[in-house]
């Protein structure tokens, strides 16, 4: 239980007691001790691969269970995709969708909306996804599974 405070700006809220009492130079009342505060954790990995990317070898054991679209670059250190779009509007759809998909699994590609002049002198406009953990400075087992839950969406019936 938190000590009630003394001064009368802090006894309206006690969670308020904190910062106003640091505001004027007093420390706030201390709560109990967490006896589980300092005790050791494991190290944190949450790319599974001990803080490494993947390798070529394994980047091209996993490349066979996404599309045939997605496609190795930059040395086997991204995963990128194109896909061609009707119109604009439709690819900024489809970007919209892509990151919802991204947020929702909490791993983040760079998700571009371009428009490119083919060799046969038209327009086309194209999204491109770019896979990669940047902290990691390669894939990880996160980008596959993420090209593999856009392969579903992408699968959907709908107009891109």
């Amino acid at each position: 239980m938190l000590a009630r405070p003394t001064r009368p700006c802090c006894r309206a809220a006690p969670y308020a007691a904190a910062l106003l009492c640091t505001s004027a130079g007093r420390r706030p009342p201390r709560g109990r001790h967490d006896p589980t505060a300092r005790r050791p954790t494991s190290v944190c990995d949450p790319y599974e691969n001990n803080g490494k990317p993947l390798s070529q070898e394994q980047c091209a054991k996993l490349l066979p269970s996404v599309s045939d679209s997605w496609a190795l670059v930059d040395d086997g250190t991204a995963l990128m995709r194109e896909i061609e779009v009707a119109d604009f509007v439709q690819g900024s759809r489809l970007v919209s969708t892509l990151a919802a998909v991204a947020f929702n699994n909490n791993h983040y590609p760079v998700l571009t909306l371009e428009r490119r002049l083919s060799e046969r002198r038209r327009w086309q406009e194209l999204v491109v996804v770019r896979c990669q953990t940047t902290v990691l400075g390669g894939l990880s087992y996160q980008d596959f599974t993420l090209a593999m839950l856009m392969d579903v969406e992408l699968g959907r019936d709908r107009e891109w």
